[in-house]
């Protein structure tokens, strides 16, 4: 019957019967995006979005270290080119599984991992690429990964979209990415639409042929494995855009973070042990919906609080790192509670190393190391005392006050009262009244004073006992020649 078929089908071609396009049309390739975390759907036009797909091979940990940066031109290098960017939120990806940003949220479609899509996509022409950002060794590292780049004319960069058709011919249109079996670019676009009925599958017409778009052996938008933390109350018409204040908050002040445990003591561990407290100075309840808590100075890691989480009035809150996974490190360290805009509203100083068992605790506006960790309560600053601090202290004050009684006895001394002259009295001023005795002195004899004299006097004429004799020998010598020179008496 086949073989029949065959050659029926061969006869009729020769006779220029024509085929409709329907019996044998084509199906649409399957979609596949290149290695890494790669896009996987764009839509460029109307309500846009951006889908990426892990294909790296292993669950990526932390998807808030990707990027994406948008241009508004093909060639994001030509001049006068704009361009913003956006941070993929935290949280971790399995191989295989999907993110999806969207302008308008919306349903999930499968996607593992949701946020808001705040780039704008230039409908005539754009370029979208991810990026990594590492640190390394104190330096902002950033790696480029896949990009796509679009026009609504014509795109000669390889393996791009060309020809976008614009919102109002084609308000579903949108494209995927497949796996291409040519010798060009590996992997190309495929323009396709949003079924109007389901906003989750995609389709494609090919020869005339409507065909849905399987992807991995399964529709797009089929319900993947989930595991849901939590989901905010379909019913609640207000509410709360990202990054927003809980409104509960308008008004009050700002939890303050009040005391760290870097370096607990055993038999506590880092990995349980460490904890960061707030303090709310308020008289009702504190919101932390939305803010995190941030540690480090170079790698930074943040916790963020989840909803509904509440600071009682005028408590301290102990949050422990088995709860919030942060770490504290015992060198060069920080604490920061940032509100859900990304403000830093409390930080501690940075401190520089961390003892066992003591805590870095705020008080009267200066942070202290304590040996009395107070979690959950008041702190209580206890420092122990250095014995070469006390010791030194103590002959700084000594040293502080022997020289103010000097200076007092030198005062003292120095000012004599002067009894005012009256009148008719007696003018003779009693110097007991006035003048302070001496302590601890006492009169030198003076035959002990000539005796000093008197071995200066000596002492002075040995050392000089040759200039002596030579001042002698020159009077000596003077008195001479005077004498000779003196005329003889002549007898009248």
């Amino acid at each position: 019957m086949d073989v029949m078929k065959k050659y029926g089908v061969a006869i009729l071609l020769m006779l220029g019967w024509s085929i409709p396009a329907s019996v044998f049309a084509a199906s649409p390739p399957v979609l596949g995006v290149p290695a890494g975390l790669s896009m996987a759907e764009i839509k460029i036009t109307g309500s846009e979005f951006v889908m990426l797909q892990n294909n790296t091979g292993t669950t990526i940990p932390d998807l808030g270290k990707y990027w994406l940066y948008v241009f508004n031109n093909v060639n994001p290098l030509a001049a006068g080119v704009n361009s913003s960017s956006q941070q993929l939120p935290t949280g971790s990806l399995a191989n295989g599984q999907f993110i999806l940003l969207s302008a308008s949220g919306g349903n999930t479609c499968g996607a593992a991992v949701t946020a808001k899509l705040s780039l704008s996509l230039n409908d005539s022409g754009g370029f979208l690429q991810v990026v990594q950002n590492n640190l390394s060794g104190g330096l902002l590292v950033q790696t480029a990964g896949d990009a796509v780049s679009w026009s609504s004319g014509i795109n000669n960069a390889q393996g791009m979209i060309s020809n976008v058709p614009s919102n109002s011919k084609a308000p579903n249109g949108m494209f995927y990415r497949y796996q291409n079996s040519g010798t060009d670019a590996s992997f190309l676009w495929q323009q396709a639409e949003i079924d109007a009925n389901n906003e989750c599958q995609i389709k494609v017409v090919v020869s005339g042929v409507v065909a849905p778009v399987i992807t991995g052996g399964l529709v797009v938008g089929g319900p993947p494995p989930v595991t849901i933390i939590s989901i905010a109350d379909e019913s609640d018409e207000e509410a709360l855009p990202e990054g927003a204040l809980p409104p509960a908050d308008v008004g009050l002040a700002a939890p303050q973070i009040n005391e760290l445990l870097p370096n607990p003591a055993e038999p506590q561990t880092d990995s349980e042990d460490e904890f960061i407290e707030l303090y709310n100075s308020n008289d009702v309840q504190f919101d932390l919906t939305g803010f995190k808590l941030q540690t480090g100075t170079t790698t930074l890691h943040n916790f963020s609080f989840a909803a509904g989480t509440m600071l009682a009035p005028k408590s301290f809150t102990a949050f422990y790192s088995i709860d919030t996974n942060l770490s504290l490190s015992n060198t060069s360290g920080q604490a920061k509670l940032l509100d859900p805009a990304g403000n830093v509203i409390s930080e501690t100083e940075v401190y520089t190393k961390a003892l066992d068992g003591q805590t870095w605790a705020f008080a009267e506006g200066k942070w202290y190391w304590t040996i009395n960790p107070t979690a959950n309560a008041a702190n209580i600053i206890n420092q122990p005392l250095s014995v070469k601090k006390l010791s030194v202290g103590t002959t700084k004050a000594a040293t502080s006050t022997t020289k103010k009684s000097s200076s007092a006895t030198k005062s003292s001394s120095a000012k004599k009262t002067v009894a005012p002259k009256v009148k008719g009295a007696s003018t003779t001023a009693d110097t007991s009244a006035t003048i302070a005795p001496q302590k601890n002195s006492s009169p030198v004899h003076p035959l002990i004073l000539a005796g000093v004299g008197a071995g200066a006097v000596a002492y002075a004429a040995y050392e000089y006992r040759n200039d002596l004799a030579n001042r002698i020998y020159k009077l000596r010598r003077y008195a001479a020649a005077r004498a000779a020179a003196r005329p003889t008496d002549k007898k009248s």
